[in-house]
């Protein structure tokens, strides 16, 4: 209890800025420099082919990943193209400017200044720029200082928004796009009516650039954003939500069409896939699925229990059907729904991945209803068990930083060669942390 309480008082003594400063030191070091996946991997060959060749092919070096697709004679990233796009913006500096290239042979996991730069602006910028709007979201609905200073910890360093911070990935950039475009949904309920244009442009705007870089999430959320604001706003001011939409949806459709030969992205082409199918891998039924992927080996709750919390308060939101906030509770909790159930029927777990990556764009939205739990006045009881679920979350999100990409099974050896498998990233990741030790 001593140690709850010491932790309580440096809280209340914490300001915002110092916070944000340890969040920029924490990202500027955790950055990973190499390529150490073949699912970052296929991005760094589209990003080095757009800037070096002026193309989206990656023929000549695709034996690195087997995130890609075959078409008329050419390999292409199955991944979707936005995204690449942005870091060969990036890298078109680098290269032709300051004379960096990437690496030759992703495998080899060479240290990289061109990795480490890239993944910072683009997975580092977009985890600050949550923690912006975060803060901004607390200071919107007025939430304690002490108050704002947990939360901000907890979405910084309890979730597995920490544990993908060194990677190159689409789901921690298109979770925080998606969430300012919540903020500023938030702004269109709570804000004055004069700012309600902009808000919808800027909601539309951030919502479809998470749309196009994690298509299943964003795209759920674009469309129930666009239904929400249909039936809480005036339907004249609604068509500007389409209309800041639009051109990132459009340059999403062109660059698929460089890649496919038509707008739909390489996922709706299955004819085309060149990925190489895991024998070994059975899909278990759709119960045991659900149950792992929420509170089993690749569970939200087990590798985030700080998550409890948001569910509980989701749930108690929409048990009140007079609640300020039903409608935005409904509005997650349904599209939460969609992608819960669109990934039972996909399968595969997320491939090998820390905890179940597939989800990480939906949980700021999620982890935003933490938040009402901190706008009234809580127990020191109810703290110090919040205090205590955090402290679990964040050893285990600074377990994932070991390797993102953890394998999904280990080979556990009884009696010569002889054994059991344990399907564990966490414990993959345990094991990996032990031997370098």
């Amino acid at each position: 209890m001593e140690l709850l309480k010491t932790i309580k008082d440096i809280l209340n003594k914490l300001h915002p800025l110092p916070l944000f400063i340890f969040f920029i030191v924490l990202t500027i070091l955790v950055t990973g420099n190499s390529i150490n996946n073949v699912n970052p991997a296929s991005r760094f060959l589209t990003i080095e082919s757009l800037v070096e060749k002026g193309s989206f092919e990656i023929t000549e070096k695709h034996i690195y990943t087997c995130d890609k697709i075959f078409r008329e004679e050419s390999y292409y990233s199955s991944k979707p193209p936005v995204l690449s796009a942005a870091g060969a913006g990036i890298y078109y500096i680098l290269h032709n400017f300051f004379n960096l290239n990437l690496p030759d042979n992703p495998y080899l996991n060479t240290e990289n200044l061109s990795v480490y730069l890239i993944t910072l602006i683009l997975v580092g910028g977009t985890y600050l720029l949550l923690l912006f709007y975060f803060y901004k979201t607390l200071k919107l609905l007025r939430i304690k200082k002490e108050h704002q200073i947990l939360l901000l910890i907890g979405l910084g360093c309890g979730t597995l928004y920490l544990s993908y911070l060194p990677t190159l990935n689409n789901h921690t950039i298109a979770g925080s796009f998606l969430f300012v475009g919540f903020y500023y949904l938030l702004k269109l309920k709570l804000g004055k009516a004069k700012d309600h244009i902009k808000n919808i442009i800027l909601c539309g705007f951030f919502t479809s650039l998470s749309a196009v870089i994690d298509i299943p999430t964003g795209l759920i959320f674009l469309a129930l954003f666009g239904i929400y604001l249909f039936f809480t706003i005036s339907k004249k001011q609604a068509i500007y939500y389409i209309f800041a939409a639009a051109p990132i949806i459009i340059i999403h459709l062109f660059l698929n069409l460089q890649i496919t030969g038509d707008f739909l992205p390489p996922q709706l082409h299955p004819e085309i896939w060149a990925r190489t199918e895991d024998k070994s891998y059975q899909q278990p039924n759709s119960i045991l699925y659900a149950w792992n992927i929420i509170f089993g080996a690749r569970g939200l709750l087990f590798y985030s229990p700080i998550f409890i919390f948001a569910f509980y308060s989701i749930f108690t939101t929409l048990k009140n059907r007079k609640n300020r906030f039903w409608k935005e509770a409904a509005l997650v909790c349904g599209g939460f729904l969609i992608i819960f159930l669109y990934y039972i029927k996909v399968g595969d777990y997320s491939g090998c991945a820390y905890g179940f990556r597939w989800f990480i764009a939906a949980t700021p939205l999620l982890y935003f209803f933490i938040i009402f739990l901190f706008s009234k006045k809580i127990s020191f009881k109810f703290k110090n068990i919040f205090v205590i679920i955090l402290i679990i979350s964040i050893f285990i999100s600074i377990i994932g930083l070991c390797n993102p990409w953890s394998r999904t099974h280990i080979f556990v050896e009884i009696t010569n060669r002889q054994g059991i498998v344990i399907y564990s990233p966490l414990l993959s990741n345990l094991i990996f942390i032990f031997n370098k030790f």
